[in-house]
């Protein structure tokens, strides 16, 4: 006969909030200041610092150290702008009153000096380094080699007879007094007259048939005659005379007319950028205080070359043109409240001085009327849409330009623009606002302002227009990082850079955790769970979570409820080696990259809301987290 033996019913696991690895919820949600730390989504933070999701979100680490390229500063005030790639593989920048390259870790190297201690801009184009810093306008070949940028001078008028005339065939150059003009000789004429007069003393030179001819030698000039000022190869101390008939444009006389404030024009401009619809041919430049709306054009393939008549002056001149942007084969003018788009047109007939001449067209088109740019170091191009900020509204990501549709601009920094009890970005200095930098570097767009960086991992959260405005913005990850001052950034292959808003350094990157030789404060918190039974109590009976430390490490680690109060606090090593508890018996020198889960006891009891905060602030010791598993009761409903 059998012996029946009762067992009783096995009792169910406790209930579980999994997060991290290998779980629904991952820790890569960023941070939201948005709504109370009891309504963000599961996988977002109400209150973390220096924190980055890595492996593709699936762990948290504390960010990156920081160390100085060059361990002397060029002295005290920032760096003045920088170039944000690498050139000829140097990093070039400007500072004080001089610009500097630097190779790898070497003291910086100075090119050139003399300049306004002003902030300012690269761009290179067309195999060339420029620099704008509203002041003066510098060139810089692969040799590094700068100099101010020698105007092109151009040719007013062809096939003039010297009584004047002939047809029109280039503008002023803004950027010089300097002017041609090709006359055909007729075999008799000694008096070759120009399109002006009012002519500067500068000599005139001449070259017939190539050859050069000196003023007051083979000719005189009559600076002053009117209607028009002229040559005369009749007078001279040893005179030309007449001109026999040759081919067309035998005489080019080149003489100097100043246009008070034209060059101020251009090298009053602070940024610049290259376009020309499908092929970027031209510059643009703009930044001018004088002309705050309007937006210079170069010549064609030639930034020594500024038509005076090449600009489009971008809506109303009280409203400043901040920024500019490529947006597929548009370029966007984004102004302090405003955007308006512009396209290359196909060459048309347009008249100068009332002829006809081969040009481009360049039209302009509004986009949005209720929100503009004046964070103009805010903007970068992200999966091929233009992201901006705007001090007082946030940031923003232009998704089109077909139409003026308000609907093609949408928000995207809903979760760290701050609110009266969270402050976040838009509780930042106004003027630290505005003179904001950025970086698109490695799927992440940096925003810095002051010392305050906010970092979208768009890899991990690209913006998706779903039609929920709202949604569309909370899902996006922010985290925010402190202790980096960048005025300016700068890319190498495989490592980000920036130049330091306070001393002349250009600052790196580390693995190590620490900010030039102090630690790094990190922390995150998690939400405030109610674990979906806002109306019932709780008791959290245990906690695991998983490091993955790459050496010694602690973290301290609170437990808060709805009380307000700190129930708890313990510190916690998790540390994958240590010298005092290595046993040489059994030595190895393998290191277990992947410590086993901590186990945590919080013994907190009858409690609605749980939220654990997990911190790091000691020199070189890392702050990561791999998963979250927290373990509870339900106790009772609350009364």
């Amino acid at each position: 006969m059998g012996i029946s033996i009762d067992r009783p019913a096995a009792t169910a696991a406790p209930p579980e909030l999994r997060m991290g690895a290998d779980s629904q919820v991952m820790l890569s949600g960023g941070v939201s200041y948005k709504y109370d730390p009891t309504q963000i989504r599961d996988n977002q933070s109400p209150a973390m610092l220096n924190m980055l999701a890595n492996d593709n979100g699936s762990i948290l680490s504390k960010r990156d150290g920081q160390a100085y390229i060059y361990p002397s500063s060029l002295g005290a005030g920032g760096i003045n702008g920088a170039h944000g790639r690498l050139w000829a593989g140097q990093r070039i920048f400007a500072w004080g009153t001089g610009l500097y390259r630097q190779s790898g870790s070497s003291a910086p190297v100075q090119i050139m000096s003399g300049l306004a201690n002003a902030p300012g801009s690269f761009l290179a184009f067309g195999g060339k380094l420029y620099y704008l810093n509203g002041n003066q306008f510098v060139v810089i070949d692969s040799g590094f080699v700068a100099a101010m940028v020698t105007p092109f001078v151009p040719t007013l008028t062809m096939s003039v007879p010297p009584a004047g005339g002939g047809t029109p065939y280039q503008q002023a150059n803004l950027l010089t007094a300097a002017f041609k003009v090709s006359f055909s000789s007729d075999g008799s004429s000694t008096k070759y007259y120009l399109p002006t007069t009012g002519l500067d003393a500068t000599a005139v030179t001449v070259t017939i048939n190539g050859a050069a001819k000196t003023e007051g030698t083979h000719f005189t000039v009559n600076r002053t005659a009117t209607p028009y000022a002229y040559i005369d190869f009749g007078t001279g101390s040893s005179p030309n005379g007449a001109i026999a008939t040759s081919a067309p444009n035998n005489v080019i006389v080149t003489a100097y007319k100043t246009n008070p404030g034209a060059a101020s024009r251009i090298l009053g401009c602070k940024y610049a950028i290259d376009y020309g619809g499908d092929n970027d041919t031209r510059l643009f430049a703009w930044g001018n205080s004088s002309y705050p709306n309007r937006a210079f054009r170069s010549g064609l393939m030639d930034p020594t070359y500024w038509p005076e008549n090449e600009y489009s002056d971008v809506g109303s001149a009280s409203e400043r043109l901040v920024a500019c942007a490529k947006h597929y084969d548009k370029l966007v003018y984004l102004k302090e409240r405003s955007l308006y788009f512009t396209s290359y047109s196909n060459p048309v007939t347009q008249g100068f001085w009332g002829a006809s001449q081969i040009g481009a067209s360049f039209p302009l088109y509004p986009i949005n009327g209720a929100i503009g740019c004046d964070m103009p170091g805010s903007v970068q191009i992200i999966d091929n849409n233009i992201v901006f900020f705007n001090s007082e509204l946030g940031g923003f990501i232009l998704l089109q330009t077909s139409l003026k549709d308000e609907r093609n601009v949408q928000p995207i920094s809903g979760n760290i623009n701050g609110q009266p009890t969270r402050p976040g970005l838009l509780d930042l200095p106004k003027p630290d606002l505005q003179a904001a930098s950025s970086a698109d570097y490695d799927g992440r767009y940096w925003l810095c302002i002051g010392s305050t960086v906010y970092v979208w991992d768009y890899r991990l959260g690209p913006f998706g227009s779903s039609g929920n405005v709202a949604a569309d913005e909370e899902r996006l990850p922010w985290f925010p990082l402190r202790g980096i001052d960048a005025a300016c950034w700068i890319q190498g292959d495989r490592d980000l850079y920036y130049g330091s808003r306070s001393a002349g350094r250009i600052i790196g990157f580390t693995a190590n955790q620490n900010d030039f030789g102090q630690p790094i404060e990190a922390y995150w918190r998690t939400k405030r769970f109610s674990f979906g039974l806002p109306d019932w109590l709780k008791t959290v009976k245990k906690v695991w979570f998983t490091s993955k430390a790459g050496g010694y490490s602690t973290v301290s680690i609170r437990y808060i409820s709805e009380r307000g109060e700190k129930v708890d606090e313990e510190e916690v090593n998790v540390n994958s080696f240590r010298w005092d508890l290595a046993a040489w018996d059994t030595w190895t020198w393998a290191v277990n990259e992947y410590p086993p889960p901590e186990r945590l006891r919080p013994r907190t009891k009858k409690v609605v809301y749980f939220q654990m905060e997990f911190a790091n602030k000691s020199l070189n010791e890392n702050l990561s987290l791999m998963s979250l598993i927290i373990q509870y009761l339900i106790v009772k409903k609350v009364k």
